[in-house]
């Protein structure tokens, strides 16, 4: 049996979308801070010591496996072109003044964002030092390296830098509750 016209043009259509690269999509700040939340949870309550396979290399905690696999599904790493902003918006702020300001806090850093190499860890430690702040990266198994500013004890201060770190292309950065810094 010979396939119709219809057919044929239905099953080429499926090839070329398959073919097709994924559309990219903007991650969602609100989604983000929600898996960096469960993430938190997950590292507080289990830990987070890998383990090391000689074929797999460090293996995270079995815990944590549904935690990052929704940071990297749902496009909550910070990679190197996300933060390329940096660069560009450094020149123009020489004069930056961290700003005391609106109520005292208790002291609260900022987590930045996971970023996915050292080059990149390097590039923002450079960048919010240059601006005056305190920072500080750990790691982050099966991630990349975690980010953290501050701490911070004025909320005007907080803020300011929850804002900067927006504007050089962190997807979510929050207020870190539960972190030594």
């Amino acid at each position: 049996m010979r396939p119709t016209r219809p057919a044929l043009a239905a099953l080429a259509l499926f090839a070329a979308a398959c073919a097709a690269p994924a559309a990219t999509r903007a991650p969602d700040p609100a989604t983000c801070a929600s898996d960096f939340a469960r993430y938190d949870r997950a590292v507080r309550h289990y830990g987070s010591n890998a383990s090391f396979d000689d074929d797999y290399g460090v293996i995270p905690p079995a815990a944590l496996s549904r935690p990052i696999g929704a940071l990297r599904r749902d496009g909550c790493l910070t990679f190197s072109a996300d933060i390329d902003a940096m660069e560009t918006l450094a020149p123009g702020l020489t004069s930056y003044v961290i700003v005391d300001s609106g109520p005292t806090i208790r002291a609260t850093p900022v987590h930045l964002g996971i970023v996915t190499s050292i080059a990149d860890e390097a590039r923002a430690t450079r960048f919010f030092r240059g601006l005056g702040y305190r920072s500080r990266g750990i790691g982050a198994e099966g991630l990349g390296r975690r980010l953290y500013i501050g701490p911070f004890t004025t909320q005007g201060a907080l803020d300011q830098a929850l804002q900067t770190a927006r504007d050089v292309g962190f997807i979510a950065p929050y207020a870190a509750r539960y972190t030594k810094f």
